[in-house]
């Protein structure tokens, strides 16, 4: 048997945090009957590392205690689990770092997080800039449904002087959308974290904004989690975010179901 002393210097761990340990129920030494001093088994070492190995990768007091009385399959998910969510926080740390390290060179360049959210899509042709009357079209129409509309985005196919793109609208989950004729797709949208820019003014410049939110990106070694889009808040089609996914958040994946 060995003292507290003794078992802190075998184990590395402070006899403070031992007696932490020992008031969370997570390590519970024995007592010497005469004295009351505590006393740890040899084969307590173990355990007192994988509890402090624990803490140090940062696992909440209240997991570690499932953990020490799970069955050693539970304890592998478990781990897993941990796993996948610091992976998460690494990657919200490295896209935060970025950003931070760029944020005085481009000021009109900011982290945007994108809602999950239902969206219906139509499919247009127009010219650059003409997209604003199909806006108007499936927004009277789903009205008439007496359906709100939360959010509308834009999302470039291809072409220049043509542009090929959806048209979205991002509907509550209980909507339900009659016109098939007019909406062709529906998706539903993983929450994620993205780097956006604003747009104001004459839709024929838009392309410059796209072009430098995609330069940045290219230049800082955002890894592209998404389409690049655009999305107006409310009703008001005049004030733009022109945004890229740079990240998915809370483990959601995208769907896509065809309506017609």
């Amino acid at each position: 048997m060995l003292s507290i002393q003794a078992f802190s210097k075998k184990t590395g761990i402070p006899k403070s945090t031992l007696r932490f340990y020992e008031e969370k129920g997570l390590l519970i030494p024995d007592r010497n009957k005469e004295n009351g001093y505590r006393l740890y088994r040899q084969e307590q070492i173990d355990l007192a590392r994988t509890i402090s190995s624990l803490r140090l990768a940062n696992i909440p007091l209240k997991d570690i205690q499932r953990y020490m009385s799970a069955s050693v399959s539970d304890q592998c998910q478990m781990k897993q689990t941990w796993t996948r969510a610091l992976k998460a926080q690494k990657e919200l740390l490295d896209v935060q770092i970025k950003y931070l390290e760029s944020a005085q060179e481009e000021k009109d360049i900011f982290l945007f997080e994108r809602p999950a959210e239902r969206i219906i899509w139509m499919y247009a042709e127009r010219n650059q800039g003409g997209f604003g009357e199909l806006f108007t079209k499936g927004q009277k129409e789903l009205k008439k449904q007496q359906i709100v509309v939360t959010n509308y985005y834009l999302k470039y196919e291809s072409g220049r002087e043509t542009v090929k793109a959806w048209i979205g609208f991002g509907i509550p989950e209980n909507s339900h959308v009659r016109n098939g004729d007019l909406f062709e797709k529906e998706e539903r949208i993983s929450k994620s974290l993205c780097v956006a820019t604003h747009f104001q003014g004459n839709f024929f410049k838009i392309v410059q904004a796209y072009l430098k939110l995609v330069k940045y990106v290219s230049d800082h070694h955002y890894i592209p989690t998404g389409s690049l889009m655009e999305m107006y808040h409310g009703n008001d089609l005049k004030l733009v975010t022109i945004l890229m996914p740079v990240m998915k958040m809370g483990g959601e994946e995208s769907e896509t179901k065809i309506i017609r």
